[in-house]
């Protein structure tokens, strides 16, 4: 990392390794903080105690951790964390605590140094529907540790959208992006799946874009060629002890997955009408499923959605069904225990 700040004329590369002291801490600090020994250029001024935050710390902590390490060193502590956001900064400062948000955002005082983006970090919103599947995919145990040019091309988006998708994520889990030289990171910090699920869950939203009820139910060789795989109540029953309803089967698929199913059916292709019978119901999905589940493949000769893909469809649906409800209940613990 280099520090610039082009008003004061800093341009200092910050070096860090590890710090004996560490050893000197009660244990309690150092399984919040990573505890470093760090040089800001070359000057004797620059060598300073670095505190780099597993998860979003407190001015409190912050605050105990500096006199835990006033009493064995005499080295400046810096407290370094991603996610801070302005408040939090205008606490640190307050309270004379050194700190590094990133090379835009720090304050050292006993360097003389203080620099301002002036801005804050992006403010949580709902997650997009690509920041969405990312965000789900990292859940789930895939594309932990990948770059954002990693992401961009299992995405099939460019880097500056898929830096977007990542300031989405930050902004509701700050821990879960990190830097790496010039790259961003996305990286669970070793949290359980309940955790990350609960962190992230209200940032949700349906991925389901449409439904197309369908007066026909077609073989299932013509859904698989168009990737139909099993989605809502349908799925829900291979994952809990919700009943099968053989009177409806319910499908997701993505756009260029309907265009061929509609290309395929031809004038066979028939909506039924809101007071008809739908055996068939197509989900629209917002985005593609990265890695579906077999579980229903041998009844049903179809895939379904990932469990935390349907999970996140089936909960937020408007339902006061309590045996839909309990059967997204059961699946979210089983999730959680994955």
């Amino acid at each position: 990392m280099t520090l610039n700040a082009p008003i004061d004329g800093v341009n200092l590369p910050l070096r860090t390794c590890e710090d004996p002291i560490a050893q000197k801490l009660p244990r309690m600090y150092l399984e919040l903080f990573d505890v470093l020994a760090a040089q800001l250029g070359e000057s004797e001024q620059g060598r300073f105690t670095l505190a780099v935050a597993k998860e979003p710390p407190t001015v409190i902590d912050a605050r105990n951790l500096a006199y835990a390490v006033g009493h064995v060193s005499a080295r400046p502590m810096v407290i370094r964390w991603e996610g801070m956001d302005r408040g939090m900064m205008r606490a640190l400062e307050s309270e004379g605590i050194a700190y590094i948000r990133d090379a835009a955002d720090a304050y050292l005082p006993f360097m003389g140094i203080k620099v301002s983006s002036g801005l804050d970090a992006p403010e949580p919103r709902p997650l997009s529907a690509q920041a969405q599947r990312i965000v789900l995919n990292l859940i789930s145990g895939r594309w932990d540790g990948l770059t954002a040019g990693e992401l961009a091309s299992l995405c099939g988006r460019s880097r500056p959208s898929v830096s977007k998708y990542l300031s989405e994520i930050q902004a509701i889990a700050p821990g879960l992006v990190r830097s790496r030289g010039k790259s961003r990171v996305l990286r669970n910090p070793s949290h359980p799946v309940e955790d990350l699920l609960d962190g992230v869950e209200g940032y949700l939203s349906s991925p389901v874009e449409r439904r197309v009820r369908m007066a026909i139910r077609p073989d299932v060789a013509t859904l698989g060629d168009a990737g139909a795989l099993l989605a809502g109540k349908t799925a829900l029953a291979f994952f809990s002890d919700l009943a099968h309803d053989d009177e409806r089967t319910t499908v997701a698929m993505d756009k260029a997955g309907l265009e061929r199913f509609r290309d395929a059916l031809g004038d066979s292709w028939v909506e039924a009408h809101w007071y008809e019978p739908c055996p068939l119901e197509v989900e629209l999905w917002a985005y593609p499923i990265d890695a579906p589940s077999d579980v229903s493949v041998v009844a049903s000769g179809l895939r379904s959605v990932d469990a935390l893909s349907l999970y996140v469809e089936c909960s937020k649906r408007d339902t006061d069904d309590i045996r839909l409800l309990d059967a997204v209940d059961q699946l979210r613990e089983r999730i959680c225990r994955s």
